[in-house]
């Protein structure tokens, strides 16, 4: 599996967007990405991850519920490395890569 993403600023903080299109490694990945498995965090399009991962709930004593993410190198299902590839700037743009202001 392949997957691109590039770095921006939203406010002070360096984040992680996914870019372009998934090349997906077999069928089960693509059914379940977005749902068990995803780009960074789940339900944030910016996210301070830039790695593939499982996406897990933890149920607490007073009834919260806390959202994980389990980092991941290779799919679950059919056992390829998962490639995570930074897109860098075009060089004809101005300022540096960590100073673009996000798209979302």
């Amino acid at each position: 599996m392949r997957l691109s993403y590039r770095s921006c600023r939203s406010g002070r903080v360096k984040v992680y967007e996914q870019t372009g299109p998934l090349d997906f490694c077999c069928q089960e990945m693509r059914d379940e990405w977005g749902i068990v498995i995803g780009f960074g965090i789940k339900g944030h399009a910016l996210t301070s991850s830039r790695e593939v991962n499982i996406f897990t709930l933890h149920p607490q004593s007073t009834g919260a519920i806390i959202p994980g993410i389990t980092e991941i190198h290779y799919c679950p299902w059919c056992g390829e490395e998962i490639k995570v590839v930074r897109v860098k700037r075009e060089s004809s743009s101005v300022g540096s890569e960590e100073d673009r202001t996000c798209t979302h």
